[in-house]
């Protein structure tokens, strides 16, 4: 998992990486030997993939949300 996610980290802060093409990404992640399950999820899209490694937990959005509004601030 903690390769998984350095690799995540690392095409996130690299833009090359970030906006490369599925093709390029999935070639990328190949190379440098990424878990299946990377690069399942990359090249098809679908992150379920990912679930075995981060666990099969479900996230649940939070019932309640902050939000901060111009008039509050004032």
């Amino acid at each position: 998992m903690l390769d998984t996610i350095e690799m995540l980290e690392a095409i996130g802060s690299d833009a090359s990486l970030r906006y490369a093409s599925t093709v390029e990404l999935t070639h990328v992640l190949e190379r440098a030997q990424a878990t299946g399950a990377l690069t399942a999820a990359v090249a098809s899209g679908d992150v379920s993939h990912l679930a075995p490694e981060f666990g099969h937990a479900k996230n649940f959005a939070p019932q309640a949300t902050q939000t901060f509004l111009s008039s509050d601030l004032e």
